[in-house]
């Protein structure tokens, strides 16, 4: 992560579909608060609704609250994006509770043919990542947002699910943390733990290291898929920054990638069945 003057804490909610749609999941609110890097202070809040292209969903509405009564007279993502460049400023840093809201802001300035301005890598940090690492004590697996802020004795505030809340929460987080680690270390946990026990892989490290094979088989359509397609890809890398990973227990997990490419097949092939199954109907 670069030096900057400012840490932006955005969070985005989307016009999302539990089903398969031709209609795109915009984002319809995005809210952020704007932190003094020398001082640790809010110096600045920005919240807008944004008016998808497609009709507001009720599942949308279900999680976030926003009806469509609250998007009437709301400007589009073109001008809401415009905004939230000028909020930004120069030399900021953005954080965010995972990785899915840049995926989301990237693909609204794609579809409306923008350019996007949070896409550098050391202009990005995942608080998510950093306080399941920097915790261990604290989080057994990835947390929500709501359980890492009780769990870190902070008190949510305002609505779950609405972007300035979240952004909020997430922004409480970060100044909490701010005082007890070093957000510029790489924090790693102790995985071998989990991993591996009596010299062999465990069963739940087998199941991990399957999931993790069927993760980058449905985005590399070439075959076979080899150990050292998987060894440069980003899962292996996000693997082996959250995790102490020994070179015993990278041999271990190449012994087991043939079978876990095996079931990650039938389980594409059966899946690929389903899909042809359910267009032909």
């Amino acid at each position: 992560m670069k030096n900057a003057t400012h840490f932006i804490v955005f969070d985005i909610e989307r016009n999302f579909r539990p089903y398969k749609s031709e209609d795109p999941s915009e984002i319809v609110d995005i809210g952020a608060v704007k932190i003094e890097a020398s001082t640790m202070k809010v110096i600045g809040e920005f919240s807008e609704l944004v008016k998808p292209g497609a009709r507001l969903t009720r599942h949308t509405t279900k999680l976030t609250g926003i009806t469509k009564k609250d998007l009437i007279g709301v400007e589009k993502f073109p001008q809401i994006i415009e905004k939230f460049i000028q909020f930004i400023g120069d030399d900021s840093v953005f954080i965010s509770w995972g990785k899915e809201d840049y995926h989301f802001l990237s693909h609204d300035c794609t579809l409306h043919g923008l350019e996007c301005p949070c896409m550098e890598k050391d202009s990005r940090f995942d608080l998510q990542k950093f306080v399941f690492q920097a915790y261990e004590e604290l989080f057994e697996h990835t947390p929500s947002l709501q359980f890492a802020v009780e769990q870190l004795g902070l008190t949510w505030e305002g609505k779950q699910h609405r972007a300035l809340a979240d952004a909020e929460n997430t922004a409480n987080i970060l100044l909490k943390i701010y005082s007890e680690r070093d957000i510029n270390k790489r924090y790693k946990r102790h995985g071998e733990l989990e991993l591996v026990k009596n010299g062999k892989l465990t069963e739940k490290a087998k199941k991990k290291m399957r999931k993790w094979v069927f993760k980058e088989m449905k985005k590399h359509a070439e075959r076979p898929f080899v150990w050292s397609t998987f060894e440069s890809s980003e899962t292996w890398e996000s693997i082996t920054e959250r995790y102490y990973i020994s070179e015993n227990t990278v041999e271990l997990l190449k012994k087991h990638f043939p079978t876990a490419v095996r079931k990650a097949e039938r389980q594409l092939k059966y899946l690929a069945e389903m899909e042809e199954n359910a267009q032909s109907r």
